[in-house]
């Protein structure tokens, strides 16, 4: 096999690390252009995760096995606990299959480019036993949840921050990215044209959007507008206050006292801060909002075009695979009726049907049970309803 590999010219005469093959690696890319500042970013932080258990064996020794091992060791002991020790170190926790998949995504790209290069005869994470991620549904607050959510805010403006991706469903990188320049509120409605995105741990602006479909143009009710009104007057107040320094191009709806936009991170710790106080668990704290924005429209009868367009997907089927499922309970009542009538009516029509006010009770307890568990919100309802997308 070495004499077959000696003749068809593979080999590296540099004899690289794999810590230093990659590293180099990325160099290549992000001298290329090809790749988005944030792309660069997560690929660092995936292979950081190697240097320490791979990064010293030769490129051209590196297996298949070690990377089964090394993808074994960070289902294991791979993450770090969120809470810190009174020392400041961190406890050692498993690392979810999601991340592992995506530590081995992106080993198994720069392998396959040692591999063109001929450094190395074949691509060892090809056949690399990568983890299956279990694929979790969506999960969007109950009704209950949101009632305890909007009244933890503690301030005007995080209550602003909650009712706007309430009712838009628009990310986290679009809510930051808001400007004075992008919305209008005399007509309601705001636009998404920006994103600020999280970049080795420094809000990074950028004038584009995650994709073409992500640009896009939204309704609002005067609900959300009367509030997006008090958030402009504060910050214009702000930037008042500051002076000169005060970032003005573009000026963000929701800022930090300079005017620079909110930190990604620091916005998600203030969101699960939110959620502490109001006693809500097992929840994304920003993207939570969008699935509940999702799951009101379709609730609210809203054809799957039209989610798929308000939330900024590419496709329709991605909206569909993702938020409206065969068997659910919106199935279940809709195969009686078109419209979705009331509870009260649906048992009316049970006491009519089975004629036994006993099996009516039985019945309406079956359909209470499921609508109890519906991720709906009494009066926000309506308002998402009579917004509409434009674009």
């Amino acid at each position: 096999m070495e004499q077959e590999v000696e003749r068809r010219g593979i080999g590296d005469p540099h004899k690289h690390t794999v810590e230093r093959f990659l590293k180099g690696w990325q160099i290549t890319i992000a001298a290329r252009g090809e790749h988005s500042p944030t792309t660069l970013s997560a690929y660092r932080g995936h292979l950081a995760r190697a240097y320490p258990h791979i990064g010293h064996i030769l490129l051209e020794r590196l297996s298949t096995a070690d990377l089964d091992a090394f993808y074994g060791h960070l289902l294991q002991r791979g993450g770090v606990a969120r809470k810190a020790n009174p020392d400041g170190s961190r406890d050692p926790r498993p690392l979810s299959p999601r991340s592992v998949l995506l530590v081995h995504r992106v080993l198994h790209t720069a392998l396959e480019q040692a591999r063109r290069w001929r450094l190395v005869g074949t691509n060892p994470a090809a056949d690399a036993k990568a983890p299956t991620p279990r694929r979790i549904a969506p999960r969007a607050f109950t009704a209950d949840e949101v009632g305890r959510l909007l009244e933890a805010p503690g301030d005007r403006e995080t209550y602003t921050i909650l009712s706007t991706l309430l009712v838009t469903g628009i990310r986290r990188s679009e809510l930051l990215a808001l400007a004075m320049d992008a919305i209008d509120l005399d007509a309601g409605k705001l636009t998404v044209k920006r994103t600020v995105l999280d970049v080795a741990h420094t809000a990074v602006l950028r004038e584009t959007v995650k994709s073409g479909a992500a640009g896009r143009t939204l309704s609002v009710p005067q609900q959300l507008v009367a509030l997006l009104r008090e958030q402009k007057a504060r910050t214009l107040e702000r930037a008042l206050k500051w002076g000169v320094g005060y970032r003005r191009e573009p000026m963000f709806l929701f800022a930090q006292a300079d005017g620079e936009p909110l930190h990604p991170m620091t916005t998600t710790a203030r969101l699960r801060r939110v959620l502490r106080r109001a006693g809500v668990t097992g929840r994304p704290p920003t993207h939570a909002w969008r699935h509940t924005a999702a799951t009101l429209l379709i609730d609210g009868g809203a054809n799957v075009k039209t989610v798929q367009t308000r939330l900024g997907h590419a496709t329709a089927a991605f909206t569909l695979a993702t938020y409206v499922h065969p068997v659910d309970d919106r199935d279940f009542r809709r195969r009686r009726a078109i419209g979705d009538p009331p509870l009260n009516k649906w048992a009316a029509k049970a006491r009519r049907r089975h004629g036994s006010r006993e099996r009516a009770k039985i019945t309406e307890a079956r359909s209470s049970a499921l609508i109890a568990n519906k991720p709906a919100i009494a009066g926000v309802s309506s308002i998402i309803e009579k917004s509409s997308t434009t674009k």
